[in-house]
C-alpha cells in the first residue's frame, strides 16, 4: 500500500488506459492522485466521483504543461510517481499523412511526454518513478497504424531509455509500458476488418482489458520495481516475443 502523503500524478488520466491506471491506484491505496488531462468535462466528472485533483493539461502545449505542473505543486511539496498516458492514434499511411497531422501526432505522443517528464524533472523526489506509455507500434512500426504513431510510441521508447540513464544517480526509476492491442475507445475507432486482422494474430486471442495495462503501471510505480529501469514491458498477448 502506498505511503499517505505519496503523490502520484497521471496524465491522460479520462482517457481508456489512464482511467484505468487511476482506479487501480486508488484500489491499490494510492489516495493521493493528481489528475491531468485536456478533456475538463471529463476531468470535472473523475475529480467529483473518485475524490483526485483534477488539473487541465494540453501535453502538446508546452505552456499548459507548464501551467499545469505550477498549480499541482501548490498541492504536493514533491512527486513520487509520473504517469504519463496521454495519447492519439493515427492510421494514415505515407501517402495519406499530412505534415500537419505527423507534427500534430508526434506533439501529443513523444513531445507531450517530454514536456511532462521535463516539468516534473526537479519535482520528483529522490527515489520516484517515471512511467510512459508506448505501443507494440514502436517496434513493429505499426500494424493497424500508421508511420506517425509508430514513430512517436518508438521515440517514447527512446526517450524512457535515455531518461533512465540520466536520472539513476537520483534513484528515479524510468520505464515504459508497450500494449498490444487494448479494449479501448482508441481501438474501437479502427475499422472493424482491422480490429480482427489485430485479434487473428494476438496468440491468446483476445485483447487486454485496460485494467491489466494499469496493473504493469503499478507494479512499475511499486517498491518492488526498484531495480528495473530502462525497461520497456511488454503487454501484447504475445503478438510480439522479443
Amino acid at each position: 500500500m502506498n505511503e499517505p502523503g505519496k503523490w502520484v500524478c497521471v496524465v491522460g488520466a479520462t482517457g481508456g488506459i489512464g482511467s484505468a491506471i487511476v482506479a487501480h491506484a486508488l484500489d491499490s491505496g494510492y489516495p493521493s492522485l493528481l489528475c491531468m488531462d485536456r478533456d475538463a468535462p471529463a476531468l470535472e466528472r473523475l475529480a467529483r466521483e473518485r475524490g483526485v485533483i483534477g488539473l487541465p493539461c494540453d501535453v502538446a502545449d508546452v505552456e499548459s504543461v507548464s501551467e499545469a505542473f505550477r498549480a499541482a505543486r501548490q498541492h504536493a511539496g514533491g512527486l513520487y510517481g509520473l504517469v504519463v498516458a496521454a495519447g492519439v492514434v493515427d492510421t494514415h499511411g505515407l501517402g495519406e499523412l499530412t505534415a500537419a497531422r505527423w507534427r500534430q501526432v508526434l506533439d501529443v505522443n513523444l513531445s507531450g511526454t517530454f514536456h511532462c517528464c521535463l516539468a516534473a524533472r526537479d519535482w520528483l523526489v529522490d527515489g520516484g518513478r517515471i512511467v510512459t506509455l508506448s505501443s507494440t507500434a514502436g517496434k513493429t512500426g505499426g500494424g493497424i497504424t500508421g508511420p506517425a504513431y509508430a514513430a512517436s510510441k518508438g521515440g517514447v521508447e527512446a526517450l524512457t531509455k535515455s531518461l533512465a540513464q540520466e536520472l539513476a544517480a537520483r534513484r528515479i526509476t524510468a520505464n515504459c509500458i508497450a500494449p498490444g492491442a487494448v479494449d479501448t475507445p482508441m481501438l474501437a475507432s479502427h475499422p472493424p476488418r482491422r480490429r480482427q486482422a489485430l485479434l487473428d494474430a494476438t496468440p491468446l486471442r483476445r485483447f487486454a482489458a485496460p485494467r491489466e495495462i494499469a496493473a504493469a503501471a503499478l507494479y512499475l510505480l511499486g517498491e518492488d520495481a526498484a531495480f528495473t529501469t530502462g525497461t520497456v514491458l511488454a503487454v501484447n498477448g504475445g503478438l510480439r516475443m522479443d
